[in-house]
């Protein structure tokens, strides 16, 4: 078997370098990528970076394997493997072959390729696999002055990621070989840069209205308290900044022209949808114990699965989630939550989630009874994440609804088992859930309210719609609403009471429906004109019967009608 090394080298706008082979050979004026046979001993890596240079007097930059493949010509077998890869120096000669071109992937069909390549080309062609990221013109500014220092400067995490999934980053963290001073030095006088974590290498520079942080390659010391490195020492090599990192795909890091630079091959999980930690996965999550819950939250924002190995030292080191604050938990659960595979990973993860919150440990094997069958409390509630509106609050009611029925089970029916109070139950464990995790106090009603009122099941009359509407307002009702359909949806039941309840809810809010004080068409001023109300409790009582009987259909909102009622109340 002979193994060939080869490169699909792309330029800053994604256009790739094929060769015309020259006379000699089976293959002879075919086209092909630069590349060549890997020599006893030597690596592929190495054997292509060589091959670059002797064909083409190019100097380039690998990235990740693209494909791997087996070819059987008549005389030999040969072994290929396609790198990824940039140009980054040299001036193009043609020492073996006899003509080059840049060509776009949905060009490569027009040209002939050696048998070998065909298979490759067509991936090419159709999968457009190598598509280059946009840097922000700024950020890349900020690079090349660094560089002009003669300083390495890279974009890296979280905005190399994102780009490559086609995705807009939300910011753009860059990394550099300089020192913090020097990072300093290198602004002065043309942006204002922030120490704002001069201590850990970190500076925040100020362009355009935009903020970037700017770190210095570092390694980390032994973590303190699982949450942070006692001490950083500041290195010089960019991969051993990368090894730090959490996960493979935000481990990479890249230039203003597009080249990523991969070491734990990023590419490779992020094509395949793959969370997988860099270097050992228990001394990562051991190191830091947010990473556990960062890992759920990618793992349903992106819907990536996670690796064995990963996710096994994952349920291995829950027990250090103790020592991760209550905010930063909730808010890795609460975008956790949100994502789109929530309900795969909640239903997946439960021993690690109950570890954060230990009330809903009871529900993660708490079988009830509906309908004549078996259902796992905990799977039925990630089940109805998939139905339900992707709105914070929601997505917590209907994770947290029903933990209170394993406190509340009662004989029922040979069909169903009954679980008074289990709503109220399940209020007042989210409550002391959400109270913990720092959330603050109006999701946390919001979350409870809605918990509270989650089993009711609603009357699609007209003035029991308005009622609802007077006690919750168009808001939380129309949340309700949101979990009142997962959980049919996920029971697969008819729900056409609930349709009518909503078409009725929609239309009282569109005809502007009076449910609050404030939509009265009178005031406190006009009933103290009129005689009727003094400032204080007697005044609001007034209001708050008016508003009352607008909403039982008794009187008109308008403030004739309204001024008559109110003498009515004057009067008994």
């Amino acid at each position: 078997m002979t193994h060939v090394a080869a490169v699909i080298l792309t330029d800053e706008t994604g256009k790739i370098l094929i060769c015309k082979r020259g006379e000699g050979g089976s293959c002879a004026h075919l086209w092909e990528f630069p590349g060549g046979k890997v020599e006893e001993g030597e690596a592929p890596e190495a054997a292509a970076v060589r091959e670059c240079q002797e064909e083409l007097d190019l100097e380039i930059t690998l990235g990740p394997v693209y494909a791997s493949m087996d070819y059987s010509y008549p005389d030999r077998d040969i072994h290929f493997t396609f790198f990824n890869g940039r140009v980054t120096g040299g001036d193009l000669k043609l020492n073996v072959h006899e003509d080059v071109r840049w060509v776009a992937p949905a060009e490569l069909k027009d040209y002939t390729f050696c048998p070998a390549d065909v298979s490759l080309v067509e991936r090419l062609a159709w999968e457009r696999q190598i598509e280059l990221p946009v840097m922000p013109p700024i950020a890349a500014t900020l690079i090349g002055m660094l560089n002009e220092r003669g300083f390495e400067a890279w974009a890296v995490g979280g905005c190399v990621r994102d780009s490559l999934l086609g995705k807009e980053p939300k910011d753009w963290d860059l990394c550099t070989s300089a020192k913090p001073e020097q990072v300093k030095e290198c602004f002065a006088g043309t942006y204002k840069v922030l120490e704002t974590g001069i201590q850990h290498g970190t500076v925040t520079v100020l362009a355009q209205n935009e903020t970037y942080e700017i770190t210095t390659y570092r390694a980390e010391g032994e973590y303190e308290d699982h949450r942070r490195p006692e001490a950083v020492t500041f290195v010089d090599s960019l991969e051993e900044d990368l090894a730090r990192r959490d996960f493979t795909i935000n481990a990479m890091a890249m230039g203003p022209d597009g080249t990523i630079i991969d070491p734990f091959n990023g590419q490779v999980d992020l094509k395949a949808g793959v969370l997988r930690c860099v270097g050992n996965p228990a001394q990562r999550f051991e190191e830091d114990a947010l990473r556990i819950l960062r890992l759920l939250r990618f793992s349903a924002v992106l819907g990536f699965t996670i690796e064995p190995e990963t996710h096994k030292a994952a349920k291995e080191q829950r027990h250090m989630l103790r020592w991760v604050a209550g905010e930063r938990s909730v808010k890795e659960l609460t975008r956790m939550l949100c994502g789109k595979a929530a309900h795969r990973v909640v239903a997946e993860n439960g021993d690690i989630l109950a570890h954060v919150m230990p009330e809903i440990e009871p529900a993660l094997t708490f079988v009830q009874q509906r309908n004549g069958k078996e259902e796992n409390l905990w799977l039925h509630a990630a089940e109805t994440l998939a139905y339900s509106s992707d709105i914070p609050e929601v997505r917590w009611a209907m994770l947290l609804r029903d933990i209170g029925k394993p406190y509340c089970q009662q004989a029922g029916s040979e069909t169903n088992s009954l679980y008074e109070g289990h709503a109220e139950v399940g209020a007042q464990l989210a409550d002391a859930i959400l109270r913990r995790l720092k959330t603050d106090r109006k999701s946390r009603d919001v979350v409870c309210e809605l918990i509270r009122f989650h089993g009711i099941h609603p009357v699609t009359d007209r003035v029991s719609v308005q009622r609802w509407l007077q006690l919750l307002g168009p808001k939380q009702l129309t949340s309700l609403v949101h979990i009142w359909w997962a959980d049919a949806m996920a029971h697969r039941v008819k729900a056409d009471s609930l349709k009518a309840f909503e078409k009725t809810l929609i239309d009282l809010i569109d005809e502007g429906f009076c449910y609050s004080v404030d939509q009265l068409a009178i005031t406190g001023g006009n009933l103290m004109t009129e005689g009727l109300a003094q400032p204080g409790p007697s005044m609001s009582n007034l209001l708050d019967w008016l508003l009352h009987e607008v909403v039982e259909g008794r009187v008109e909102n308008n403030k004739e009608a309204l001024l008559n009622k109110a003498r009515e109340w004057q009067a008994k």
